[in-house]
C-alpha cells in the first residue's frame, strides 16, 4: 500500500473518529450501568429487621 499524504491524513481522521464513537458508547455503557445500581443507604428505618417484636 502506497502512503501518500491524502491516505494518511484520511487514515487519521478515520481513527479520530472511530475513537470519538468508542468514547460515546463506552461513556453510554457506563452510565446505564451506573442507573442500574441502586444507592446504598435508602432503606427506611421501618423495612429493616429489629429485635423488638
Amino acid at each position: 500500500m502506497f502512503m501518500t499524504p491524502q491516505s494518511i491524513k484520511a487514515e487519521t481522521a478515520y481513527k479520530l473518529e472511530r475513537t470519538k464513537r468508542e468514547f460515546r458508547t463506552t461513556s453510554r455503557r457506563a452510565r446505564a450501568a451506573q442507573a442500574e445500581r441502586p444507592e446504598p443507604g435508602l432503606a427506611r428505618p421501618a423495612d429493616r429487621y429489629t429485635t423488638a417484636a
